[in-house]
């Protein structure tokens, strides 16, 4: 497995070179003792910043650096986030805890007996607070050290930092208040107590996001989009605001038409004909979130019915409003969305992608003065490095297995030389790769004719073709049988039984077949034939469960009626379905579409984890946000009512989706992303505070949600799509000018990163933008 093919890197014509004669020595024979370790530190911490798109402009005195390299351990940042996690945890454990086995008022009101008495779980004051104070003096000196590692300086340029400690202060002082008041308030009137507002619980998130450079680059560029987004929600606000009015005016008063059967001319008429008096749209601010809901279809058609009902050309207005609003404006959104986002985020990336190129540069250059010291540049060629300095580099860098092996490999063609700035830069190229081609191994070689004439079927193509179709007649037959005999399945004589034994004998000889014929390098390499093997490997496995409990299934029933078993036959059979189902996903990798759209999911599941932070972020300030405002608002015990509107919040029991604790919290978030009859906790929450302006909070949650967070990820999956589109299909005219069979190679197109996803965009910066940041690097003492 390997690269795209490249060029040789040689040696630089401006530098001194090795001894064409010399004998080939290993790495560790051609450095010398006169590098300077910690001139090689610092290229080792340089190269290190440029993986991690990190800037330079922190301390370089040896000690700072050693720091610098344990701070950006991989332990000590793992440990980090564990830190915010537990910290973020707590609002689960927190008043008022989610520690019940439900969040139905109702339920919990019946098992209380109609008593005051709580079934949750409340943790004593000062627990949650110890383990919350623990976390924020970690987060003290994480600021201490990180604002001692950049310097006086970059810390009052930045207003991440002066953020983090702002935030860290006012927490410290909130934690202090609570516990001033041991943790609770009493409630006006009552003998109940309520947790005391915790200001600290909002801040929270921030610890999450200046924690991870492309978290804070992620939100900076949606900050910057907001204004196109507020644009065209302007747009679609006087959409909805424009038909509120003339809904009000059309549903208000009673109209009809005139007498006369075909007549189609609409007149008024009088007060005693029967006439339309629509509930929606008898207040402006009530017709506004009638429409605003239909807006997101999920009150459609309901809410159209009874003017629909009176008359079908009503229809009209509302066909009218969907179609302007729903299939104009909000695709209009997305566009808007996807190309300012994206713009935005390229730029960003822009500025990684420099301080990636400054930071191999500032490593090349800390080597190269190092080397005029030896006097290894010549008069007539600028500054080099020699290869052997850069494989001690190589050795203390905390590279991935995958770019060591390819660098190293690049190295390996020219031992002896020293290479330039230029040749410098290519070989940190290598870090990322567009795509890596597969080369086949050679197929084990057989004596035997018909075994030479078997390996050469099992490697064809066809075959592949024809193992799918029998994991497709399986699944049918399966699908058959549970359609026909869903009845009698759970008894021991089910036709699924022998089925399920002729189909996992098959999949296992394939897949022996495969291993023998094909050789296991060949084997091991194609990932669809290791996920075939798993899942085969588990149906033997349930297979030879059903063997030892309950025989062949070629035995009598009568004999199996008698066995005495530890499992159900059923459960075995439903088991085994299910694992088939898995192994029709093999089909995917035969079609060319499917086959990106599947590997675009797993790049994103992979690269996405700023997005799925900003997302833990939202979720939690609106979570604690909500629990604020609407905490026991809508309790069984205060909220019942005798008289149930069809559709309301009581007659849908919705007893369980509630502000009271977190967890439920989040429930109800997620039900209102959804949108999916989300009008019902519009209007339930809106009579539980006798407010519209309770309303309000629903509304700002669905559109920081739903149109812009959901608008922004479309646009990364669209750019993630294209890309990989894009490349496969470049790759494919390249494998094909080349001539190379398709047979002894396959192409693995990869994005490894989103600053990966959007390198084909960013421009490649100035050589004097790059030398004059590093000169103005502050604790830096070189010439460039």
């Amino acid at each position: 497995m390997e690269g795209p093919e490249t060029e040789p890197l040689t040696a630089s014509t401006g530098c001194i070179q090795g001894n064409s004669h010399a004998k080939i020595a290993a790495p560790q024979e051609l450095y010398s003792e006169e590098d300077d370790e910690d001139i090689l530190l610092q290229a080792v911490v340089f190269v290190e910043d440029a993986i991690h798109y990190r800037s330079i402009h922190h301390r370089v005195d040896p000690r700072s650096l050693r720091l610098y390299r344990l701070y950006y351990s991989n332990w000590v940042q793992w440990s980090m986030y564990a830190v915010i996690s537990v910290l973020l945890i707590l609002a689960f454990f927190e008043r008022p805890s989610s520690l019940s086995y439900t969040s139905d008022t109702q339920l919990l009101f019946n098992d209380r007996n109609g008593t005051n008495e709580t079934s949750q779980w409340e943790p004593p004051c000062g627990v949650t607070e110890s383990i919350e104070l623990f976390c924020l003096l970690i987060f003290l000196a994480d600021f201490v050290v990180k604002t001692y590692l950049v310097g006086k300086e970059k810390f009052l340029k930045s207003p991440w930092l002066m953020a983090y400690v702002a935030i860290l202060v006012v927490s410290l002082l909130d934690w202090m208040a609570t516990l001033s008041v041991l943790c609770v308030i009493p409630v006006p009137g009552t003998l109940r107590y309520r947790p005391v507002l915790r200001i600290r619980r909002f801040l929270r998130p921030f610890f999450l996001l200046q924690n991870s450079s492309l978290m804070k680059k992620t939100v900076n560029c949606i900050k910057r989009t907001l204004p196109e987004i507020f644009a065209v929600l302007l747009l679609q606000f006087l959409h909805v605001y424009f038909f509120t009015i003339v809904g009000m005016l059309l549903f208000s008063e009673p109209v009809g038409s005139a007498a006369g059967g075909n007549n189609s001319t609409w007149v008024p008429v009088d007060r005693g004909a029967t006439g339309i008096s629509d509930p929606n749209f008898h207040s402006l601010w009530n017709a506004f979130i009638t429409l605003l809901v239909l807006l997101t279809t999920a009150n459609n058609p309901d809410v159209t019915m009874t003017a629909y009902s009176h008359n079908r050309l009503y229809a009209v207005y509302f066909i009218l409003f969907l179609a302007i609003g729903l299939y104009l404006l909000f695709n209009m959104m997305t566009a808007v969305i996807y190309n300012q986002f994206r713009g935005y985020l390229q730029s960003s990336l822009q500025g990684s992608f420099f301080r990636r190129r400054v930071a191999v540069r500032a490593a090349f250059e800390v080597l190269s003065q190092q080397n005029k010291e030896v006097e290894l540049s010549t008069n007539s060629g600028g500054d080099c490095v020699r290869v052997s300095t850069i494989y001690h580099v190589i050795e203390k860098v905390s590279l991935p297995k995958a770019a060591e092996r390819r660098i190293t490999d690049k190295l390996g063609r020219d031992m002896f030389g020293t290479y330039n700035a230029a040749q410098f830069q290519a070989v940190f190229d290598l870090l990322d790769l567009d795509y890596e081609v597969h080369h086949r191994p050679p197929l084990p070689a057989f004596r035997h004719s018909w075994l030479q004439f078997l390996q050469k079927m099992i490697a064809h193509k066809y075959f592949e073709y024809l193992c799918c179709l029998v994991a497709l007649a399986n699944i049918v037959t399966v699908s058959v049988l549970l359609t026909i005999e869903y009845d009698q399945l759970n008894a021991t004589n089910s036709d699924l039984e022998l089925l399920n034994f002729v189909f996992v004998v098959y999949y296992l000889v394939e897949q022996c077949l495969k291993f023998v014929l094909l050789g296991w390098r060949y084997y091991r390499i194609r990932k669809t034939y290791i996920f075939d093997a798993l899942v085969t490997l588990g149906l033997v496995v349930v297979e030879v469960m059903t063997l030892v409990e309950y025989g062949s299934p070629f035995s009598e029933l009568d004999q199996k009626d008698k066995v005495e078993t530890t499992i159900e036959l059923w459960d075995l059979i439903r088991i085994t379905n299910i694992l088939i189902m898995f192994r029709l996903l093999r089909v995917i990798s035969l079609f060319k579409t499917m086959s990106l759209v599947l590997s675009t999911l797993l790049d994103l599941i992979k690269n996405m984890r700023a997005f799925a932070g900003i997302l833990v972020v939202i979720y939690y300030i609106f979570a604690i946000l909500g629990i604020e405002i609407f905490s026991g608002v809508t309790d069984y015990e205060t909220f019942r009512t005798e008289n149930l509107t069809c559709g309301s919040y009581q007659q849908l029991n919705y007893w369980a989706n509630n502000f009271n604790d977190f967890a439920s919290a989040l429930v109800v978030l997620w039900d209102v992303m959804v949108v999916n009859n989300w009008m019902v906790f519009l209007f339930a929450y809106k009579d539980a505070l006798s407010t519209g302006w309770a309303q309000l909070f629903f509304i700002v949650w669905w559109l920081v949600s739903v149109v812009v967070y959901v608008n922004c990820f479309i646009a990364l999956v669209l750019e993630n799509f294209i890309t990989k589109w894009d490349k496969s299909n470049a790759i494919k005219e390249e494998t094909e000018d080349e001539g190379r069979s398709r047979t002894l190679s396959f192409t693995e197109v990869r994005v490894e990163s989103v600053h990966h996803l959007f390198r084909s965009g960013l421009t490649e910066p100035k050589e004097e933008e790059i030398l004059e940041e590093i000169r103005q690097h502050q604790h830096l003492e070189i010439k460039v």
